[in-house]
């Protein structure tokens, strides 16, 4: 996670590319949780000493913490839930078999569209593709908006049946 893979980062929390830009606000709250939730998968320890730690080294910057730490520990508490997602949308992988930083930016881009309504699918969707990008392999970016776009049918469905396209 210490890789910085492209040279393009968001400007907060509306998923527009800005070349060269410190990361800010709700893009940077998505790259701690990452850190965090990868962190956790790896260790196997509990999210929330890594949040805590994340929160105090990030304290005072340009991050959202509150949305970071709402994030990080959602995710840790519905895993299960969210795992069960993943899993019918990404054919033929089981979670465990999909990439850590893969696995864990479906996470939580799942969770961002189960418990964020306000917050356009395709917005959640693109940070999702930029952090694989930037923290997966070549194939990450694909995958995940492969999975991520099964997933936002199911997952954010309109009222009257149609699909949610944030517009």
């Amino acid at each position: 996670m210490d890789g910085n893979k492209g040279g393009s980062m968001t400007d907060g929390s509306f998923g527009v590319v800005v070349a060269g830009q410190v990361p800010t606000g709700r893009h940077k709250a998505r790259e701690l949780t990452l850190q965090a939730l990868y962190q956790s998968d790896i260790t196997g320890e509990d999210v929330h000493f890594a949040v805590e730690q994340l929160s105090e080294e990030n304290r005072g910057g340009h991050v959202d913490l509150g949305y970071f730490q709402k994030i990080a520990t959602g995710v840790w508490e519905r895993m299960g839930e969210l795992d069960q997602w993943i899993s019918r949308a990404a054919d033929n992988w089981s979670v465990q078999r999909i990439a850590t930083i893969d696995r864990n930016v479906l996470r939580q881009a799942v969770f961002e569209l189960m418990t964020e309504p306000g917050l356009d699918m395709r917005v959640i969707i693109s940070e999702a593709i930029i952090l694989s990008k930037r923290y997966g392999d070549k194939k990450s970016g694909a995958f995940v908006n492969g999975v991520l776009d099964r997933l936002a049918r199911e997952v954010r469905p309109q009222k009257d049946g149609r699909v949610e396209r944030g517009e």
